[in-house]
């Protein structure tokens, strides 16, 4: 007998379903033609859900589960899913998936397409009979998956898509090295640098200091910076600095705040000194930034 599905309506969700013309006008685009998110959402304990698709579709689906757990039936297999874990069904293959009866998940979860989806999908090393990714809690991911659904609800505007589209690139790109990492770094190590990096998007509005982030993490400052950079590839301030410089390109793109609020909207008083910041990062001023033609 065929199973009801249930593929939304539940109290709280977030879900963003672009139209096909939409997505096929951003893939013309040089940056965003490789891969684009053309779906995204966020399910929070979705009793009942269930999809069956018997020919697959021909976008990839990403469901990062963050408490309870589901199932995924994939190439003939059964997987479970649960918080920690992502599912990655590959386009093209006929699938189903569901929460759990008792438990069920809560999930953010995107759809992507592109010419560079099979790259990032054989990087991440996943397929129809590996599809399930163990990322643990991990709030980097969180916040740029929030970005991505951000931005598709804001609109359809070129500049939007492009965003969204580099959005997703990182998100993935950031899955791939969180998943590579999990295999190295201790738990304790990885969960005390997560809470830091939580701490930091939470607190981009004020100046954080070295000494306050490693207590944070109950670390010495010399071992704090260490692992960090260990697992992050930057130093903690500095990448502090580079997540406030990706939020004012966010805004600088995405609204009409002059230079002066966005700064001091980042815990800037001196709108120069945030300017000579952003040129750093970015080798622009914020204005330059701003007049680009993206996309």
């Amino acid at each position: 007998m065929k199973r009801a599905q249930k593929g939304e309506g539940f109290p709280g969700q977030r879900i963003v379903v672009l139209p096909r013309l939409v997505v096929a006008h951003a893939q013309k685009q040089p940056l965003a033609s490789g891969l684009m998110p053309t779906d995204a959402g966020y399910f929070p304990r979705a009793a009942g859900h269930l999809r069956e698709r018997n020919e697959g579709i021909n976008q990839a689906i990403f469901i990062y589960c963050v408490r309870g757990s589901g199932w995924c039936e994939l190439a003939g297999e059964r997987h479970s899913v649960h918080a920690g874990k992502v599912l990655v069904i590959p386009p093209g293959a006929p699938h189903a998936y569901g929460a759990d009866d008792k438990k069920p998940w809560t999930i953010h979860w995107f759809h992507a397409q592109g010419s560079s989806l099979g790259d990032f999908l054989a990087e991440l090393d996943v397929s129809a009979a590996r599809p399930v990714v163990f990322l643990g809690d991990d709030p980097q991911v969180l916040a740029i998956i929030g970005e991505v659904l951000d931005v598709l609800e804001q609109g359809y505007t070129p500049q939007q898509m492009l965003h969204a589209s580099q959005a997703l690139r990182h998100l993935l790109a950031v899955m791939i090295r969180h998943r590579n990492e999990n295999g190295r770094a201790q738990p304790d190590s990885r969960q005390k640098i997560n809470r830091t990096l939580a701490y930091m998007k939470e607190h981009l509005d004020r100046p954080l200091q070295l000494d306050t982030l490693a207590a944070l993490a109950n670390l010495s400052r010399s071992r704090y910076a260490a692992l960090f950079k260990e697992q992050t590839g930057f130093a903690p301030i500095d990448y502090f600095n580079r997540l406030r410089m990706h939020r004012a390109c966010q805004w600088l793109d995405t609204t009409e705040w002059s230079v002066k609020s966005i700064a001091s909207r980042l815990g800037y008083d001196d709108p120069l000194y945030f300017s000579r910041v952003f040129r750093s990062v970015t080798e622009r001023s914020p204005m330059a930034y701003r007049r680009l033609h993206k996309g």
